[in-house]
């Protein structure tokens, strides 16, 4: 099968809309927030990367990483005005998944990004994956992509997930001969952007809330008494104008975003050219026919014709929609704590 490609950003880097773009060319099979969904670990420790490993997997036990779930709970907090764009998968009273049962990672962003009818697609999965012989994890994920492009009819895997600048060293010892592009941003804006999205705020609030009182806020069986000024986070007493007024401090999110960028930068470029792709969200809204050129002639989807790609780019070139940079607008203190926090990227990726 083609190599497949990895998409490397830390989030609120333009990924989303690049995937979207991705997904519009017929020979390109768009798997979006796969890997993260299916292998990044929130929890009470610290957040990690897990489950990345040489041993041998059987097909029923890949299939166990692909269909693992996690209770729903951000519904109740979607009630009182919870904005989550990122799940694309809609529960109803007639869908496979709901609060009672539980959500797949996969289900919650990949296949629905794949197909309008998400439920389908992972009952098909459910009868092929346990089928798989037995092999390593990579194994595994190559014969999950060949099938992927035999069902949509491409023949090129492109996978994007947000924060995947924290494992690329894993997706490189996975899949040495894969292609990377490293999509990137001006960090400040990046740090900005985070501190608008709402559901990471939410998990760095219930991370700290459960560090500080040894209590699970999402939980609904919590006592909200123990809580303490965390009761606020309890589903029972939620305030949206609460989390909208929280800021995560812009020194610890500017040096981890600093960090990120740095380490993913430093893995990929001792990559051989032939396997790297450096992609600046500015330049793509600035010039997104050259920049889609430029990434659709990189990836090189064997079957697809040059008349093929163009009518992409000019489909693409429709979808990105230029934004102009809110980081300026900070107050004058929190813009000089950030800017400092991300010094080191700011000079590494030519933002000064």
């Amino acid at each position: 099968m083609t190599e497949p490609v990895f998409i490397i950003s830390t989030g609120r880097s333009g990924s989303t809309a690049v995937s979207n773009c991705i997904h519009l060319h017929p020979k390109l099979v768009s798997l979006s927030e796969m890997i993260l969904s299916l292998h990044y670990n929130f929890g009470i420790s610290g957040e990690e990367w897990k489950q990345f490993d040489n041993q041998t997997w059987t097909g029923s036990e890949f299939w166990e990483l692909l269909a693992q779930k996690e209770p729903i709970r951000l519904a109740p907090y979607e009630k009182k005005g919870l904005y989550n764009k990122e799940v694309l998968y809609e529960r109803t009273e007639n869908t496979l998944f709901n609060e009672k049962t539980g959500l797949p990672a996969i289900a919650s962003i990949t296949l629905p990004h794949l197909t309008d009818e998400p439920d389908k697609l992972y009952r098909e999965l459910e009868e092929v994956v346990p089928a798989f012989p037995q092999g390593s994890l990579p194994d595994q994920y190559r014969r999950l992509f060949e099938w992927m492009q035999q069902r949509f009819d491409g023949d090129t895997c492109v996978e994007r997930s947000g924060f995947s600048t924290d494992a690329v060293e894993y997706l490189i010892d996975m899949f040495p001969n894969a292609k990377y592009v490293f999509l990137y941003r001006d960090p400040r804006e990046i740090a900005v952007a985070f501190n608008r999205f709402q559901t990471m705020k939410m998990g760095k609030a219930i991370l700290k809330a459960m560090e500080e009182t040894g209590a699970d806020p999402s939980d609904p069986s919590t006592e909200a008494e123990k809580l303490g000024f965390y009761q606020w986070l309890h589903p029972d007493y939620f305030e949206l104008e609460q989390l909208h007024q929280m800021d995560i401090p812009y020194k610890e999110l500017g040096s981890w975003i600093s960090r990120s960028l740095l380490h993913a930068g430093r893995v990929i470029e001792g990559l051989p050219e032939t396997q790297q792709h450096w992609l600046r969200y500015e330049d793509l809204l600035e010039t997104p026919e050259r920049e889609l050129d430029r990434l659709i002639t990189f990836i090189n989807p064997p079957s697809a014709s040059k008349e093929t790609n163009e009518q992409w780019i000019k489909k693409g070139t429709g979808h990105i929609d230029p934004k102009p940079d809110t980081w300026p607008e900070l107050p004058e203190e929190k813009r000089t704590v950030l800017e400092e926090a991300v010094g080191p990227a700011l000079r590494y990726l030519d933002y000064e």
